[in-house]
């Protein structure tokens, strides 16, 4: 493992790698993990280093040790994945953000009326100068930041919601109770690296790697009236979608003839 060029401690990358196999299933539940000794060796590191890592993943719940038999995956520790599949449908997203929401707890950070940014405006087609309301929160799973999630509404939709319901509801559920409706959502996924602002409320380094998820809710009769920008811890977010081909809806291929 490259000990140079990074601020996060060793033990802690180490951390997060051992955090990625057990989330994905590295490590059978029914046989211990490598010990410590195995893994000093692999990572090319002390057992020390080592045993703060295991020490971080044993406080999460995701591993337990048994005396005399070693360290084992907890039978619970795949509750940790918050990467359910989605279908490509707005209630296949619905049914997703129910599910963050009833696996997380929401922090208000803040609620304000302000001039919506450029790249804002963009994204949602209003006037450069048009005025939005904003929030932004973090969600947090197991007492650590999950997200960073900031909200871009409308005035019509978002002067109805109050901080009290941003911290206990989903964004989703809050612009539909105030008379939005979602006819259309298009979401883009990128990497990105944590700013100072990102990074503080994440609790990682700046210039750490982020997942930065953007969504757009239309309205047919409001336009685009929502923009959800969320970023993601990088080594606690995993997103997959699931297609599924419609019934008469085969793609043929041409009869190319050669001559």
């Amino acid at each position: 493992m490259n000990k140079l060029a990074s601020p996060t401690p060793l033990y802690h990358r180490i951390y997060t790698v051992l955090r990625e196999r057990i989330i994905n299933g590295y490590y059978p539940a029914d046989l211990p993990v490598p010990s410590e000794a195995e893994l000093a060796q692999s990572f090319g590191v002390s057992r020390i280093t080592i045993r703060k890592a295991m020490k971080i993943l044993s406080d999460e719940g995701l591993v337990t040790r048994a005396r005399g038999r070693g360290t084992f995956v907890t039978d619970h520790s795949q509750q940790h994945r918050l990467n359910r599949a989605v279908v490509s449908n707005i209630n296949g997203l619905f049914n997703y953000l129910n599910t963050v929401g009833l696996s997380t707890t929401l922090r208000v950070i803040s609620i304000d009326k302000s001039e919506a940014p450029p790249r804002i405006a963009v994204l949602m087609g209003i006037a450069p100068d048009a005025q939005i309301v904003r929030s932004v929160r973090v969600r947090d799973l197991d007492g650590r930041p999950y997200s960073l999630s900031i909200a871009y509404l409308l005035p019509e939709i978002g002067s109805a919601i109050q901080e009290d319901d941003l911290a206990q509801n989903n964004m989703i559920d809050l612009v539909q109770q105030a008379g939005a409706r979602v006819d259309q959502v298009e979401q883009v996924l990128t990497a990105t690296l944590a700013d100072d602002y990102a990074a503080q409320h994440l609790q990682v380094p700046v210039g750490a790697a982020l997942m930065r998820m953007i969504r757009v809710f239309v309205d047919a009769r409001l336009g685009s009236f929502y923009l959800a920008e969320i970023l993601y811890c990088a080594d606690r977010y995993e997103y997959r979608v699931a297609l599924r081909r419609e019934p008469g809806q085969d793609f043929i291929l041409d009869d190319i003839q050669s001559g």
